[in-house]
């Protein structure tokens, strides 16, 4: 049997020319198919032994965040193998919203900072974790802090007109971060008018407690000297 059409340059170069296209989509297919088993299969560690820190900022670096971590989380619950920050859209249009309800209401992330009117809306729904008790125990190290802007109302139901209906019952949701200096050089997070919460749903409080704590003594620190100057 002999071969009629001969392989040469040209031979190859028409048939590239023709059907290059298809070794082009399978290279993608191939790539996308090891992404997809890999993505698959990869280690995640599992959620005792993690911390996921969800930042609504359009300043944070979260390569920063995680470095500034680092220590904090090694020398408070070294049992934990990792302890990461996402950053989040930060906007008012819909995709934004949608993305923390989605977290939210999945159940992702342990500790969340948020802009106040966030922290406010969700806080009031208890879908962060009350501290009041923490904070009064010392668990939580809130001296020097003021909190009067973090109490917010809880709400028990909505009207038909989507107006909530309060319990009447008041509490702490989340620590201010106004004067939490050290988050906006170690993290360049500038986190004025934030909230840092814990979420309710975080099934690892006996890691993500002290963490939060630690976190938040971190978070103390001189008045740099860009932000007196701004004002």
């Amino acid at each position: 049997m002999t071969i009629r059409t001969p392989v040469d340059k040209t031979h190859i170069r028409n048939h590239l020319a023709y059907s290059g296209w298809k070794y082009a989509l399978l290279a993608v297919l191939s790539i996308f198919c090891w992404s997809l088993i890999y993505t698959q299969t990869a280690y995640r560690s599992p959620q005792d032994k993690r911390i996921d820190v969800y930042i609504k900022s359009s300043t944070v670096s979260t390569e920063m965040a995680d470095k500034f971590m680092e220590p904090i989380w090694k020398s408070t619950v070294p049992s934990m193998e990792v302890v990461s920050s996402v950053s989040l859209l930060n906007s008012s249009d819909y995709s934004a919203v949608m993305q923390l309800q989605v977290y939210l209401a999945a159940g992702e992330g342990d500790i969340y900072i948020l802009p106040a009117q966030d922290y406010r809306t969700y806080a009031a729904s208890e879908t962060f974790l009350q501290l009041d008790d923490l904070i009064a125990s010392g668990a939580i190290n809130a001296d020097g802090i003021n909190l009067d802007g973090a109490s917010v109302m809880v709400v028990d139901d909505y009207d038909d007109e989507g107006s909530p209906i309060y319990t009447g019952e008041k509490g702490v949701f989340g620590i201010p971060m106004d004067t939490l200096y050290a988050f906006m050089d170690g993290m360049q997070l500038d986190n004025r008018g934030m909230y840092m919460c814990i979420a309710a749903n975080n099934q690892n409080d006996e890691n993500v407690i002290p963490f939060f704590n630690a976190l938040l003594q971190a978070g103390r620190g001189e008045q740099p000297e860009w932000l007196t100057e701004s004002e």
